[in-house]
């Protein structure tokens, strides 16, 4: 009898275990040439990574990590520095397997047991090489003599074609996987600069967006990713049908004007009028001393000006400083030559409340008759339209 509960006993104990690892998703695999190294599992969070396990590996570098079943699909890193990572779409119970070498874990890795990942894996990939194809149109571009017009014309359109293929890699993949929270991860893919791959202003893009936000939320409506995804859809619509409005109110304020005036003092204390530059092509620019963004923007800005200014191109630029001992210091700070004014009124600046400006850096292109033929321009982009305004 006692036998008998012995065999019952340890039964239902290897049950237990057995329902236990069916509740777990599974990392496992090997890390080569990282003995000694410490590689760590991390939840990839909206605003950071929180820790969930972490191995000393061995000579084999083999690891194994078990963490909760999940709820929805969720993004981790594995991770053996800052700049050393792998990035994970893993879901539920899977047994996701990883073998890579330590001295370049992105480039090296394969994955299996996990689709989400694989998805990962293949969109990091096409990136990459996007990115590979564009520095070197840059350096190809940047090395030729300017009186190469014709050259510099070929080699801009061949970057908007890269830039485009990468675009409608991503539509095809988001149209044949958009339930898919690796459709997610491509639709907030980024250049190295920092911009979206796909612009929320643009309405075809923005689509991409609702259509990924839809979906999802048919399955997932109570994951944070999903209702961020939502939120940021909704506040674009309200942003571009506030802009709308704007477009409408600047359309019904023209008089002698095509646009409303500015008129405000520069660090002389002389009011300059917008107006005065009618005749010129004019970059309306919306900035602060205080916004890192705007002097990142400044510095760029830079070089366009110097580029651009003989040919008739010119800065009208409004601060929404409240320091005028500030906005002075930063315009000399980074030797800006162009218009420089401010009502010192910080953000409740009644020319940003007259042009509706949403962001900073913020801007509108102003063509020689005064109007608006562009908002929001940075960058290279800003510099491809004035080479086409101005050559």
């Amino acid at each position: 009898m006692n036998i008998l509960r012995t065999v019952l006993f340890a039964a239902i104990l290897f049950a237990m275990g057995s329902c236990g690892n069916k509740n777990q998703l599974k990392v496992s695999g090997k890390i080569l040439s990282a003995e000694g190294k410490t590689l760590y599992l991390q939840h990839l969070n909206l605003d950071g990574v929180t820790p969930l396990d972490s191995a000393i590996l061995g000579k084999k570098g083999t690891f194994k990590f078990s963490v909760p079943r999940l709820k929805h699909p969720t993004f981790m890193l594995l991770k053996l520095s800052e700049n050393n990572l792998i990035t994970l779409l893993a879901d539920s119970t899977e047994k996701i397997e990883v073998l890579a070498d330590a001295k370049n874990l992105e480039t090296s890795y394969t994955v299996s047991g996990s689709m989400g990942s694989s998805y990962v894996k293949t969109l990091n990939s096409k990136l990459q090489s996007t990115k590979n194809d564009i520095d070197s149109l840059i350096t190809k571009y940047n090395a030729l003599p300017q009186s190469e017009s014709e050259d510099g014309d070929k080699l801009r359109q061949s970057l908007q074609e890269t830039v485009n293929k990468q675009k409608d890699f991503i539509y095809d993949f988001v149209m044949n996987n958009p339930r898919s929270f690796a459709s997610y991860y491509a639709i907030f893919q980024r250049f190295d600069d920092g911009t979206l791959i796909l612009d929320p202003n643009n309405k075809k893009d923005l689509n991409m967006y609702a259509t990924v936000a839809t979906s999802l939320n048919l399955i997932y409506p109570e994951a944070e990713r999903v209702e961020q995804l939502k939120n940021f859809v909704l506040s674009v619509k309200r942003e571009q049908r506030s802009q709308l409005l704007s477009d409408k109110m600047l359309s019904e304020a023209k008089g002698v004007s095509s646009i409303p005036e500015i008129e405000e003092e520069n660090l002389q204390g002389e009011k300059v009028k917008l107006s005065s530059l009618k005749g010129k092509l004019v970059l309306l620019s919306f900035w602060a001393s205080w916004d890192a963004k705007s002097v990142q923007e400044n510095k760029r800005l830079l070089s366009i000006y110097k580029k651009y200014n003989s040919k008739g191109f010119e800065i009208y630029q409004v601060s929404l400083d409240k320091s005028k001992l500030l906005w002075e210091d930063a315009i000399k700070k980074d030797q800006l030559p162009w218009i420089n004014v401010s009502d010192l009124q910080y953000t409740n600046s009644y020319p940003a409340r007259l042009y509706n400006v949403q962001q900073l850096p913020g801007n509108y292109l102003i063509s020689r008759e005064g109007e608006i033929i562009g908002k929001n321009l940075f960058g290279r982009v800003l510099d491809e339209k004035l080479n086409d305004l101005l050559n």
